[in-house]
């Protein structure tokens, strides 16, 4: 979308209501994710290590309740995902995304969703 990881997060930490980081057994993270608003809109995010995957039970285990969490004080969350990240499309679902469009950014396919609150 623009942005380097490293820029994508420091933002994040700027200007999100909620950022929150997700460490292994060792205390180191693996994945970040969070919370923010485009105007009256909030959109949720996750950007993830490869080492997501050596922690993948906890992950995904911790996945549902922690997008609900989140997504609760808004009624609904929103973003994009990548149309060729299958791994993130799998797991978007799983969360409870809903895609509702197909979108192009800087000609690279994408889709929108969002994940209402229950």
């Amino acid at each position: 979308m623009g942005h380097e990881p490293c820029q994508s997060l420091i933002g994040a930490l700027e200007d999100d209501d909620v950022t929150l980081t997700a460490l292994d057994g060792d205390d180191v993270p693996f994945a970040m994710f969070g919370v923010g608003q485009v105007g009256d809109l909030a959109y949720i995010w996750c950007l993830g290590t490869d080492c997501v995957s050596e922690n993948a039970y906890d992950f995904i285990k911790a996945s549902r309740e922690w997008t609900q969490r989140l997504t609760k004080p808004y009624g609904a969350t929103f973003n994009y995902v990548h149309e060729d990240n299958h791994v993130a499309l799998k797991w978007l679902k799983f969360c409870g995304a809903i895609f509702i469009r197909k979108l192009t950014f800087s000609n690279q396919p994408f889709f929108e969703f969002i994940i209402p609150s229950k």
